[in-house]
């Protein structure tokens, strides 16, 4: 397990010229390939404004080239295949040319060049347009399975199967359109994920919708069919993503620009999403980390579950191999950036090179290619690139053996642990209080629950926002609530029972509760209402700001049903009617119907979430209407009082200095009757009635007789 001594390969200067969809267009493109019957092989670079050359890697030195020109430019790499031992096809997507019949054409034609390596004159080239209008290549993938067919995908995901001689389109696949991010091919018999035998399997990573990754699995067998194998979501952020990589084993990797790498072990199950292979490592001391834009950090998959990574630290290339099945780095390797590169920021890709068993066939030797550009100014478009060998030796499969005795090698690239801080001596007696208050209640002793907390609580009017914090208050909450043992929807506690009221309405009396530290569908109130605790719910609605109006309408609701209930001359309940909560005895401390309604027109809230509250909260007629002749007397006696713009003699009285004060008329409060004002009643009234109208005129529809319907 070793990365060997690197050696450079080639370098270019070229210039990126031509439409391009993306930010940055590398400076060039390369792809490797095996030379027919050797373990050797070719390295296939496609150089912007130049041409395409196909280089011998053990040999450093081009073998075909392809001048084509300043204008010519590449949409992604090209790709190279042998057919014997002397003759090879290569293959280039053109992003712009001359030779091109419209500018429709970039990015979307195929061309091909039938080569003789004895023979230095290359053949006629062909070409074809593969996709479709406005797609743009995004790889070209072969196999050793499909020999006769060259694999096409766009950035938008959509596939193309073409002839690898005459380059006819076969077969095409569509999908939703989403940004492509990485893509592999495989060959299926050696895809270990894969449940085919022939054929060829594309993994595909594209952007997913909220802060996820679309992952989906396609399988390409010999009659040029395209199925989708499978399709899910990744929760990792699409739009941080800064490398990918995926092996043959299925061992799909994610590194975000903010160093958490995610490691995954894809299957061929249809329906079951890729499981989590380790724990995430979150990397520390790369530049990309900072500089996440450059894109200087790059992933390449080996063998089973070992990853090489490139990067740049403290102005050097770094080649880390890990094993992420168990963790640990295997081997590393630094170098100095080549100094035609030292003065730019840098991209980096890894690509897959050569590789084959040793004879023991227990480690793979193999070489990947390092491809470093620069990039250029905002004023310039000419880059530097240069290619360098990475030989290196890797297991076959990971194993505990290699793994071992390697768990410090890489704390050097680990974010350390964050250090858990020692509790203070509040925060140590809120842990205390917390742990008996919820002993408490849980052995049914709610008295002593606030017993502790009456001992703990702060004795001044306006204790300190440390003390009652948003996630101390929410716990104690829920402890004395008991929502563990929640009581049953829509059924109302007829007595305290467990439950002790004092602690709900010492956090409700300091203003420091929130509806939303409640977790059920009813909300605090909802909670309180399920207790019996209505002097809990009074204070709530001058305490709590976030209340919904959904419960709100539902505890108005239970009073409504109380008032009926205790109401003469109110018709009972009919039997088919919606049962939201069971009958209240007349000794609930539910309060009146009129006093409830204050509360509700004292505390903000919005018409449109109200009215649709009611519709689905109020559904019986008759309950409406008690709300209703509620506020109409409100409506009446309002206008009925005598309002004065100016006070009469009757209002006015002199004072100990002699002054005359508005004092107002004796019995006016008791005219009022402490009734809301008449802007509150006015509020409320339209959303009532409005929603009366529709109770009525379904209620009268439903009852007359179908031949009058």
């Amino acid at each position: 397990m070793s990365i060997n001594d690197i050696f450079v390969v080639s370098s270019y200067t070229s210039s990126a010229r031509g439409k391009s969809t993306a930010k940055y267009t590398p400076g060039v493109y390369a792809s490797s390939s095996k030379k027919a019957n050797s373990s050797d092989g070719f390295v296939t670079v496609a150089v912007q404004a130049d041409g395409v050359h196909v280089l011998d890697v053990s040999a450093l030195h081009p073998i075909i080239s392809h001048t084509l020109g300043p204008s010519t430019s590449f949409a992604c790499p090209p790709l190279t295949l042998p057919s014997s031992s002397h003759s090879s096809r290569t293959y280039a997507i053109i992003s712009s040319s001359p030779e091109l019949s419209s500018a429709e054409e970039a990015g979307r034609t195929l061309w091909m060049w039938q080569d003789d390596i004895s023979n230095s004159k290359p053949k006629e080239k062909r070409s074809n347009v593969i996709f479709s209008q406005d797609e743009v290549a995004y790889g070209l993938y072969s196999c050793t399975d499909l020999p006769e067919r060259i694999v096409a995908l766009s950035i938008t995901g959509n596939i193309a199967v073409v002839d690898a001689d005459s380059l006819e389109v076969k077969t095409t696949f569509s999908s939703s359109a989403s940004a492509v991010i990485h893509a592999s091919f495989f060959s299926a018999c050696t895809s270990s994920f894969s449940s085919l035998q022939q054929g060829g399997v594309l993994v595909v990573v594209s952007s997913g919708p909220s802060k996820s990754t679309h992952l989906r699995i396609l399988a390409i067998d010999e009659a040029d069919s395209i199925s989708l194998k499978q399709e899910n979501q990744i929760s990792v952020d699409s739009e941080k993503i800064s490398s990918v990589s995926c092996s043959r084993t299925g061992v799909l990797s994610i590194l975000t620009i903010d160093g958490l790498w995610n490691s995954y072990q894809l299957n061929s199950k249809l329906t079951t999403p890729p499981e989590q292979l380790s724990p995430p490592l979150h990397l520390s001391g790369f530049s990309f980390l900072s500089e996440p834009s450059t894109l200087p950090v790059s992933l390449l998959a080996l063998s089973s579950s070992h990853v090489l990574l490139a990067a740049v630290a403290s102005q050097e290339i770094t080649l880390l191999l890990w094993d992420l099945q168990f963790s640990v780095l295997l081997s590393s390797h630094t170098f100095a950036i080549p100094s035609a590169l030292s003065s730019s920021p840098l991209h980096i890709r890894l690509v897959s090179g050569v590789d084959s068993p040793t004879k023991t066939a227990a480690q793979i030797d193999g070489q990947a290619i390092l491809i470093l550009s620069s990039i250029p100014a905002k004023d310039s478009n000419k880059t530097v690139s240069v290619l360098v060998a990475v030989p290196y030796t890797v297991p076959v499969v990971s194993t505990i053996a290699a793994a071992m005795g390697r768990g410090d090698a890489g704390k050097k690239w680990l974010q350390a642990p964050e250090e858990k801080k020692e509790m203070s001596a509040d925060e140590k007696a809120r842990l205390k209080l917390v742990t008996t208050m919820r002993s408490a209640m849980q052995s049914g002793r709610p008295q002593g629950a606030s017993a502790a907390f009456t001992k703990w609580a702060p004795k001044n009017d306006e204790p300190a926002t440390s003390d009652l914090d948003y996630n101390f208050v929410k716990e104690v909450l829920n402890i004395v609530l008991g929502l563990s043992s929640e009581p049953k929807p829509n059924t109302v506690s007829t007595g305290a029972g467990s439950y002790s009221p004092e602690v709900v309405r010492y956090l409700l009396e300091h203003r420091v509760v929130c509806s939303n530290m409640v977790p059920t569908s009813k909300g605090l109130l909802g909670a309180l209402r399920a207790r019996d605790d209505w002097t809990s719910v009074g204070l709530a609605f001058t305490t709590v700001l976030d209340m919904s109006e959904s419960e709100i309408l539902e505890c108005l609701h239970a009073v409504v049903k109380y008032h009926r209930l205790t109401t003469s001359n109110v018709a009972p309940i009919s039997e088919d009617a919606m049962q939201v909560d069971t009958p209240i005895p007349a000794s609930s401390g539910i309060p009146q119907l009129p006093s409830f309604l204050k509360l509700i027109a004292s505390y903000p809230t919005s018409r449109a979430p109200l009215v649709l509250a009611f519709r689905k909260h109020i559904q019986d007629a008759e309950d409406l209407t008690a709300i209703l002749q509620v506020l109409d007397g409100w409506m009446v006696k309002k206008v009925k009082t005598d309002e004065r713009l100016l006070p009469g003699k009757k209002d006015l009285k002199k004072n100990e200095q002699g002054v005359w004060v508005v004092v107002g008329r004796k019995g006016d409060k008791d005219k009022t009757e402490d009734i809301p004002s008449l802007g509150k009643v006015d509020q409320l009234l339209p959303s009532f009635s409005l929603f009366m109208t529709e109770i009525v005129f379904f209620s009268c529809y439903f009852r007359l007789p179908n031949s009058s319907k």
